[in-house]
């Protein structure tokens, strides 16, 4: 009977691996997620290792990807550009720590703490 009733979801379209991987890879990346870190949440969700790499793979230039991932975290949390010119300094280390606990390497986590103020 449930047998049945999941194939009954997935011909219905109701339930789809591939659209909640790329879902999920998509919302994480845009709040700031690492590639690590979308890997270790979709194992978390049952995702399977296939579907992961390939909801990853989509992305059309994956350093790209994750240094605007990178920049949105820092952003969320006013890290680095968007902290204040007197903390900038004195905070760095603790920023450029916080980027690589979110599973940012060392190269993409500079290059964000180190860039301009942004204009708001």
């Amino acid at each position: 009977m449930v047998e049945a009733e999941l194939q009954r979801l997935i011909a219905a379209g109701l339930l789809d691996d591939a659209t909640y991987a790329d879902t999920l890879a998509r919302s994480l990346r845009r709040r700031g997620a690492s590639r690590r870190l979308v890997s270790a949440r979709m194992s978390e969700k049952g995702v399977g290792g296939d579907l992961a790499v390939a909801a990853l793979a989509e992305e059309e230039d994956p350093a790209a990807a994750e240094l605007e991932a990178a920049m949105a975290l820092a952003r969320r949390r006013r890290l680095g550009p968007w902290r204040s010119e007197t903390e900038r300094a004195v905070r760095r280390d603790r920023d450029l720590a916080a980027l690589a606990r979110a599973g940012f390497d060392l190269q993409t986590a500079r290059a964000v703490i180190d860039a301009e103020p942004a204009a708001d």
